[in-house]
Order: structure tokens, then C-alpha cells, then sequence
């Protein structure tokens, strides 16, 4: 590349930086004209466009301008190579915190959308495949209310996402024989990452499952239990004792609690004849 000197406005044009950025850097040290005359005024060599790049280049990759002044008085392919490998890893640790993200929200509005589409107090047939979920310890059913809500602090601790909320099991039949006027969960639980393959979960098994779609508060969706008895009694099926609870409405969503929606789900199978 020719070596002859440009004005400042000629370098701004050619290399894509204002003059005020190129002033600015100047301020910093980062990036000083060739050549000042007399009168002070800039001069810049066509040849020094690789250092205008580069530092574009570092500032893109995040690099602060002090870090940036550092590089380019130092620079050497060792530098070069140790910089951009920590870099990339970096950049990849953010990457895969955004795809969470975007999976979590992608999870919700699908709850969302699901939400949406169904009619609540009835009953329908829904195949689950097997959901892997972490599961809090268990809470007997004559527990103190304070007990349940010491061990959903314990459990909070699990739930990562912003997609599913922290759900619920319950011995369904206990509860509608009970003079409980709330919901009493046995356990917590969260449902897991597909990513997340080496923790220690419990399972959901897969199967066929009656699924009532609850609107109103976590502590009445108890009153839509008897719902499945109805059902089951009609159809000849024999119900699992634990229901699932989950949100599809939540506090997340809405703030008005009456307009939650709550999943309710228990496993069945036929009679035998």
C-alpha cells in the first residue's frame, strides 16, 4: 500500500470512521495520526487502515479500549491466539445462555398458546410422552401447612426456567376424601432441560392421562378432582392416585390469580373385564 499522507476527512471516508471516532481515539491513545504540522494539523498514512480495521475488529469481539490499546503495542501471534481462544469460549458460554433463553420463552408462549385453545372443567384423553423432573422431598398429607412451603423454598433453588413453573404432585383421592378446603401437594417438582442429561431426575411416566384444565388460584384446583371420578366411572377406567399439577397460566403471566390455568393430570388404564 502507498504511504502518502490524507487529511483526516479523507481518512474518515475511506476507512469508514468518523472523524470524530478518529479524534476520540486519538484522545485515548489508541490511535494517533502519522504525521502533525506546524500549525497542528492531522495527517494520516493510507497504510495505517489495517490498524483502523483491526481495532473495529477487537471492539466488535468486546474488547474495551484500554484492553485494545494494550493488544495493538503488544500484539504477537501468541497474544493473537490466547486472546481469540478465550474469546470464543466466551462467546459460546453466551450463546448457549441465550438459546436457553430463547427456549424458555419459547416454552411459555407455547403454555401460552395451549392456554388459549382449551376449554376449562372438562375432561380430555392426552398420550404424555416420559418427562424427566427433579422432585422435592416428600410432604405427607398430615403435614403442617408450613411444612409444604419450607420444602417449595428448598425446592425453588431447582427451578431455572421461566418456561415451566414449578409444579405439584397430589394424592388426588386422599384430597377429595379430606375436609382440606386447599390443594396439598406431596411433592414439588420441575421439569428438566432436554440439555440437562447427566442430573440426577425423577420421572413422569409416559402413558395415557386424563387432563382437566383448571381456571382459578393453585389451592382450588382440587375442585376440579371429582371431574376425573365422573369420568372414570362412565368409561370403566382405573385412575393412578397422583395427579399433576401444572401451570400453564401463571404468575408470570398473569396477575390477576383467578385467571390461572392449572394442568391437572392423572394416568389411567382400562378395567379389566
Amino acid at each position: 500500500m502507498d504511504n502518502f499522507y490524507v487529511s483526516p476527512t479523507e481518512f474518515a471516508s475511506i476507512s469508514g470512521v468518523s472523524r470524530q471516532t478518529l479524534i476520540f481515539y486519538e484522545k485515548k491513545g489508541i490511535f494517533l495520526p502519522a504525521y502533525k504540522n506546524e500549525k497542528g494539523y492531522r495527517f494520516y498514512l493510507m497504510s495505517q487502515l489495517d490498524i483502523i480495521a483491526t481495532i473495529q475488529s477487537l471492539q466488535k469481539i468486546g474488547l474495551s479500549l484500554e484492553e485494545i490499546k494494550d493488544y495493538i503495542e503488544h500484539r504477537n501471534a501468541q497474544s493473537t491466539y490466547e486472546l481469540f481462544s478465550n474469546k470464543i469460549n466466551t462467546l459460546k458460554e453466551i450463546i448457549t445462555t441465550y438459546h436457553k433463553m430463547i427456549n424458555m420463552m419459547e416454552t411459555k408462549c407455547q403454555l401460552i398458546t395451549k392456554a388459549n385453545q382449551i376449554l376449562t372443567d372438562m375432561v380430555y384423553i392426552e398420550y404424555r410422552d416420559e418427562i424427566k423432573i427433579i422432585k422435592s422431598d416428600y410432604i405427607p398429607f398430615n403435614s403442617k401447612e408450613i411444612n409444604q412451603y419450607k420444602i417449595l423454598g428448598e425446592h425453588i433453588k431447582y427451578n431455572h426456567s421461566l418456561g415451566h413453573a414449578i409444579s405439584g404432585m397430589v394424592e388426588w383421592k386422599k384430597m377429595l376424601k379430606s375436609k382440606r378446603k386447599k390443594t396439598f401437594y406431596q411433592y414439588y417438582y420441575t421439569i428438566l432441560d432436554n440439555q440437562l442429561e447427566d442430573e440426577n431426575y425423577d420421572i413422569i411416566p409416559s402413558g395415557n392421562y386424563l387432563v382437566i384444565y383448571h381456571k382459578g388460584t393453585y389451592e382450588t384446583s382440587y375442585q376440579s378432582y371429582h371431574l376425573f371420578l365422573d369420568y372414570a366411572k362412565k368409561n370403566h377406567l382405573v385412575l393412578d392416585d397422583i395427579a399433576y399439577d401444572e401451570s400453564l397460566i401463571d404468575e408470570l403471566t398473569e396477575a390477576n390469580p383467578q385467571n390461572y390455568i392449572t394442568q391437572i393430570s392423572v394416568k389411567f388404564k382400562k378395567e379389566l373385564e
